[in-house]
C-alpha cells in the first residue's frame, strides 16, 4: 500500500556512511542474468513482444566468451557482434514501420532462441509507485467499472510486460509478454493499460507496455547510485561505490552484530517481523504469517488475561488535538517526548465493552485506519488483521463471540517509523447499536521496541521504566540498517528498471510522488535528476511524461500541494516533459484515484500531441503570470484551449500582501484570465489556487482538462 508519510521513510539518512569498506562495482548495468556458458537474454525478451518501430533496437545478453552472436528479424534484417571476454554482448536491429506478427532469431553457433508472434509498434515504459502499479483487479471495486472494463479487453496490438516486485531476481525469470485479454489484463496495470489504449484507438498499430512499478517509494529509490553522487541533497548520504547484492550481505552482518551487542547489553531478544510485499497476491500469505506471529504475548489477546498492572491510556495534549483526527489514540499524543523510541515498536491495547444484546453479529470499525498494521482480538479470537496504516478498519464480530455483559477487546499495533496508533475513533455498532469507544478507558503495554522496520527489541519493563529510560535506551539501541527494502537508494534503479535497461523504448510515462511529500522541498532537484540519470542509461532523450499527483486527505503537516507544485516547476526545467493534472479525479479518502481511465488517456494526449503531431490540446490550464492592481489580481494561464471554463462557483483561490497572509478570495473568468479579489486584502501581490491537501478544481480549459494548483511566490 502507497504510505505517504515520509518521516516513517527518512531512514535513507541511517548511518551507511559508517561503512568502512568500499564495494567496486562489477555489476553489469545490462544484464539480470547469471554468470554463464550458453546462449540468454533478459526475460523482457519473450514471445508476444513489441518492438519499437523503425528504430535500431537494442538486443543484449549473454554467451561463451568470444563467441559471434546473430541477430534476425524476418522483415529481413540482420545484425551481428562479438560477445567479450565475460560473454557480454550487444547490439542494435533496424525495425520497420509497425505491423506483425513477425519473428526474431538470436544464434550463435551452437544454440539459436526463436521468438515468435512479435509485433513492431511504439513501446513505452510505464513507471512509479502504487498509481501506476495498480493493477486492472487490484481489489474490489478499485477501478471504476472495474469488472465490465476487463471483460471488454480484447485487442491483440496492445502487450505488456510487467517487472514483478522482488528484489531476489526470481520472480522475473517467470515473466513474459502478455496480449491484451481479459484474463492477462486483470494483472495489467490500469493506468498504463488505458493509455496505451489510447494511442492504439488513434494511431491504430501496436502498442507496448513495459511496466516496473511499485508502491511507496520514493524518487531516490528509482535513481542510479552514480546520479545520486552528483546530486547535491544526496551526494553524502549514499556509498561511493555500490554493489547492491553485496552491501545487503554487508548490511545484514552489521544488524547481525548490533543485534547480539543489544541483547548482552540488555537481556533484549531480537526477532524479525514477517517480511511484507506490496504484490497484494502475497497479502494473504502475510497476513497468516502475522497471524501466527508470536513474541512472547500469546497471553495478551485473552479474555481473561490479568492486566491489572498495564497503565491506563492517558493521552496527552498534542499536535493533534486541534486537527481532523478527532482521536486521542495516536502513540505520540501519549509520550511528552517527541524524539522516542516509545511511540514505535509493538503497543498493545486492552479494554472491556458492555454488551446486553448479543442477538446480532456487530461491526469493529476504525474509519481512517490503524498506522501501521494491527491483530485484533475480541474474546480471544483474531477479527481482523491489516497492514496499511490509512485503511479502513472494518472487522465483523460475529454474534457466536459475543457474551452478555462485559467483552474483552484487545488490539497488538506495530508501527514501524515515525508516529502510530489509531487514526480515528473505534466504532462498535449493528443495526441496532452504535457506540464510540473511549481510548482513555483502555490500558496498554508498550512490549517492543522496532529498529530499521524489521527488527524487534522484546523488553519486559514497565510504563515507568521506559519513561526513564528512553533516551539512555534511544542512545544505545542502534538503529541498524535497512535490508532488501525498496527504499533504500538507488534500489529500484538496480533491481526494477536494469531488467529492462536498454531495452528500445519510445518514451516513459511516470506516476510517482506521494512517497516524497515529506522531502518536497527536494522533490523538484531529484526528479529532475531521476530523468537526466533514466535518459543517461538509455542513451537518448526520449519524452517524459508524468501524473501530478491527486488531492488527498493527508495529514496537516504534510503539505503535498507543495509536491505538486515541485511537478509543475519540472516542465520548465527539464526538456520534452509534461504533466496530467488530476485536480478533479482525487478522492478525499484514498490515495489511489479509482478513475484510472482519465489518467491514462490524459498521458495519451501529451503523447498524441508531441510525439504523434496530433493538433489537440494536451494539458489544463498551467499558472502563467499574474498582474496586481489595487484591489484584485488578473491571472494568465498557458494552455487555455479554446477558453477557460468553471466547473461551479471558482474556488480554493488566495491572495496575499506584502505580509504573506493569505485570505480566501472570490474569483471569476473576465476576458480568459481569472480575477481574484477578497475586500480583506488591500493591494494585494500574491496568489495561489488549491494550496492545500484535499481540494477538488473547478478550473477547466473548454477541452475539459483541469487547472493545476499553484503558487504564484514559489521560486521556479
Amino acid at each position: 500500500m502507497n504510505k505517504p508519510k515520509m518521516k516513517k521513510q527518512q531512514y535513507f539518512t541511517y548511518k551507511i556512511l559508517g561503512l568502512l569498506f568500499i564495494i567496486s562495482i562489477n555489476f553489469s548495468c545490462k544484464s539480470n542474468l547469471e554468470i554463464n556458458q550458453g546462449l540468454e537474454l533478459p526475460y523482457v525478451f519473450s514471445d508476444s513482444m513489441v518492438l519499437q518501430q523503425m528504430y535500431d533496437t537494442a538486443f543484449w545478453g549473454k554467451s561463451k566468451p568470444g563467441e559471434t552472436v546473430t541477430v534476425k528479424g524476418s522483415w529481413g534484417e540482420e545484425t551481428s557482434t562479438q560477445s567479450n571476454q565475460n560473454g557480454d554482448w550487444e547490439l542494435k536491429l533496424s525495425t520497420v514501420k509497425a505491423g506483425g506478427p513477425h519473428t526474431v532469431t538470436i544464434q550463435t553457433s551452437s544454440k539459436s532462441i526463436l521468438f515468435k508472434d512479435v509485433m513492431i509498434g511504439e513501446v513505452w515504459l510505464s513507471s512509479g509507485q502504487s498509481n501506476m502499479e495498480w493493477r486492472m483487479n487490484q481489489c474490489n471495486n478499485c477501478i471504476d467499472n472495474q469488472d465490465e472494463e476487463i471483460s471488454n479487453v480484447n485487442n491483440n496490438q496492445i502487450r505488456m510486460f510487467t517487472v514483478p516486485m522482488d528484489l531476489s531476481g526470481e520472480l522475473i525469470k517467470e515473466s513474459k509478454w502478455l496480449v491484451a485479454n481479459p484474463k492477462n489484463a486483470e494483472g495489467f496495470s490500469a493506468a498504463a493499460y488505458y493509455f496505451a489504449r489510447k494511442l492504439n484507438k488513434e494511431l491504430q498499430i501496436p502498442i507496448g507496455i513495459v511496466n516496473t512499478s511499485w508502491g511507496g517509494t520514493r524518487v531516490e529509490a528509482w535513481t542510479s547510485n552514480r546520479k545520486l553522487l552528483s546530486i547535491p541533497i544526496t551526494k553524502e548520504k549514499v556509498p561511493k561505490d555500490q554493489d547492491y547484492d553485496l552491501l545487503q550481505i554487508e548490511l545484514k552482518r552489521l544488524n547481525d552484530s548490533i543485534k547480539l551487542a543489544v541483547q548482552n547489553k540488555f537481556g533484549f531478544k531480537s526477532v524479525e517481523i514477517p517480511k511484507w510485499s506490496e504484490d497484494e497476491t502475497l497479502w494473504e500469505s502475510y497476513k497468516k504469517d502475522w497471524s501466527n506471529f508470536e513474541i512472547g504475548d500469546k497471553e495478551f489477546r485473552e479474555a481473561n488475561f490479568d492486566d491489572s498492572n498495564w497503565n491506563q491510556w492517558d493521552s496527552k495534549i498534542s499536535d493533534y488535538s486541534n486537527i481532523d483526527y478527532q482521536s486521542k489514540g495516536r502513540f505520540e499524543s501519549a509520550f511528552e517526548e517527541s524524539n522516542t523510541l516509545l511511540s514505535d515498536g509493538v503497543i498493545w491495547f486492552r479494554t472491556k465493552i458492555m454488551i446486553d444484546d448479543i442477538s446480532e453479529d456487530y461491526q469493529f470499525i476504525v474509519e481512517k485506519g490503524i498506522d501501521d498494521s494491527d491483530q485484533t482480538y475480541f474474546n480471544g479470537e483474531l477479527i481482523g488483521n491489516t497492514f496499511a496504516w490509512s485503511r479502513k478498519r472494518s472487522y465483523d464480530i460475529p454474534k457466536e463471540l459475543l457474551k452478555r455483559g462485559e467483552n474483552t477487546l484487545a488490539i497488538r499495533i506495530t508501527d514501524h517509523m515515525g508516529g502510530g496508533g489509531f487514526n480515528s475513533p473505534i466504532i462498535i455498532k449493528n443495526t441496532k447499536i452504535e457506540k464510540q469507544l473511549v481510548f482513555s478507558e483502555f490500558k496498554f503495554r508498550h512490549h517492543a521496541f522496532i529498529r530499521n522496520m524489521t527488527t524487534l527489541f522484546i523488553h519486559d519493563l514497565s510504563h515507568d521504566e521506559l519513561i526513564k529510560k528512553n533516551s539512555y535506551l534511544k542512545d544505545n539501541i542502534a538503529e541498524g540498517f535497512i535490508i532488501n527494502d525498496p527504499n533504500s537508494y538507488s534500489v529500484m534503479f538496480e533491481k526494477m528498471l536494469k531488467p529492462v535497461l536498454p531495452f528500445s523504448i519510445k518514451g516513459v510515462i511516470w506516476y510517482q510522488g506521494e512517497a516524497n511529500v515529506d522531502n518536497n522541498d527536494e522533490y523538484q532537484e531529484l526528479f529532475t535528476g531521476m530523468i537526466e540519470d533514466w535518459r543517461e542509461n538509455w542513451g537518448y532523450d526520449f519524452p517524459f511524461y508524468y501524473v501530478q499527483i491527486a488531492p488527498f486527505e493527508y495529514i496537516p503537516s504534510q503539505e503535498s500541494q507543495k509536491l505538486r507544485d515541485a511537478q509543475r516547476k519540472t516542465l520548465k526545467t527539464t526538456s520534452k516533459t509534461g504533466m496530467v493534472v488530476l485536480m478533479d479525479i482525487g478522492e478525499e479518502k484514498d490515495i489511489h484515484p479509482h478513475n484510472k481511465k482519465d489518467v491514462g488517456k490524459r498521458l495519451a494526449l501529451l503523447a498524441l500531441n508531441k510525439d504523434y503531431d496530433y493538433n489537440i490540446i494536451s494539458s489544463g490550464p498551467l499558472y502563467k503570470s499574474h498582474k496586481s492592481y489595487k484591489n484584485y489580481i488578473d491571472i494568465d494561464f498557458e494552455n487555455k484551449g479554446s477558453g477557460l471554463i468553471s466547473k461551479g462557483v471558482l474556488k480554493d483561490f488566495e491572495i496575499a500582501g506584502d505580509n504573506m497572509i493569505y485570505k480566501k478570495a472570490k474569483a471569476e473568468i473576465i476576458g480568459n484570465k481569472v480575477r481574484v479579489f477578497s475586500n480583506k486584502v488591500r493591494h494585494p501581490k500574491h496568489v495561489r489556487y488549491g494550496w492545500k491537501n484535499w481540494t477538488l478544481g473547478t478550473l477547466f480549459n473548454k477541452e475539459g482538462l483541469p487547472a493545476s494548483s499553484f503558487s504564484s511566490n514559489q521560486k521556479l
